[in-house]
């Protein structure tokens, strides 16, 4: 999410989802391997966010200050950071299920510090280097994110549960991503096309939410935080078909437009499918950091 959103980060707590299969025995960190610690620290999330927005840009045309994708990565680790701790909180009572929620109990006075850091730091780079038009765009969207979030973590939540948690917060990060290219665009001409991507990274987006939602859904009834798996039961045998047609019609639109965005948005669909498909031979852990870890296919591009 974008530069503002680090005021609303006391509140944030993102992905949070469980397994419907096993729940996997606790592990020591020293087993943890070293490609997982991206993941159990939040950082996962500001490499995803970086990527899109460089490809943002790169549809658009334009090239970004490298000061903005700095903001945006200290945002977006700010509210993942923030995530983490808060569904800790909740949970304080239970056993945690997942290796991020076992790290973040562990390590939770160190990373309070470097949430405040983080935080701290980037809201100082907000306010020096960032136009003014992209942080009111930065405040609207910060504003949609606070909305979502009073919905998701008071009562209100029993009486909003039409719209899947997972497809808000799926939109919302990929409108994180899009705002600043869109901001520093010298013209729009090209606005209904550049939405058309970022609704499809959107809906790319949410089917990752959705799958960690199936992965780890124990932990969101342990935290009762309802979730797709929960709220809409019918969604979940649906999903790889989901996949399958986002990608099929990423594909055939990169014939016409936007050719690096929509191939890395069919790209990450189809991997996303695979895992699924391959989920029963997978840990919980290695399925939770393949969520993330396939939403990074502008790196493919990143030479061409």
């Amino acid at each position: 999410m974008f530069g503002s959103h680090n005021l609303l980060v006391c509140i944030l707590s993102t992905h949070t989802f469980e397994s419907p299969m096993e729940t996997l025995p606790h592990h020591g960190y020293s087993s943890t391997p070293f490609w997982a610690f991206p993941n159990l620290v939040g950082l996962d999330a500001p490499m995803v966010a970086v990527c899109w927005q460089w490809i943002f840009a790169e549809l658009l045309g334009i090239s970004l200050p490298w000061m903005v994708y700095l903001i945006l990565a200290l945002s977006a680790w700010s509210i993942y950071l923030g995530d983490r701790l808060v569904d800790v909180a909740r949970s304080r009572a239970l056993p945690f299920n997942t290796n991020r929620h076992r790290f973040t109990a562990r390590h939770c006075k160190a990373l309070i510090f470097l949430l405040t850091a983080v935080a701290g730091t980037n809201l100082i780079l907000i306010s020096i280097y960032l136009p003014v038009n992209l942080i009111v765009t930065g405040c609207f969207t910060s504003g949609l994110i606070a909305i979502y979030y009073l919905i998701r973590l008071t009562k209100i939540r029993k009486y909003v549960s039409l719209i899947p948690r997972e497809l808000l917060c799926g939109m919302l990060f990929s409108m994180g991503c899009a705002i600043g290219p869109h901001a520093y665009a010298p013209n729009h001409s090209m606005q209904l096309a550049y939405l058309l991507v970022v609704v499809l990274f959107g809906l790319l987006c949410s089917a990752s939410c959705v799958l960690i939602s199936i992965w780890e859904k124990d932990s969101d009834h342990a935290s009762k935080d309802p979730s797709v798996v929960s709220s809409q039961k019918e969604i979940v045998p649906h999903i790889a078909k989901a996949l399958v047609a986002l990608a099929a019609i990423a594909a055939v639109l990169s014939i016409f437009v936007f050719v690096k965005a929509l191939l890395a948005i069919a790209l990450a669909a189809v991997f996303l499918n695979f895992t699924l498909r391959f989920q029963d031979r997978l840990s919980l852990l290695t399925r939770r950091v393949l969520a993330d870890a396939v939403l990074l296919t502008p790196l493919i591009f990143v030479l061409f």
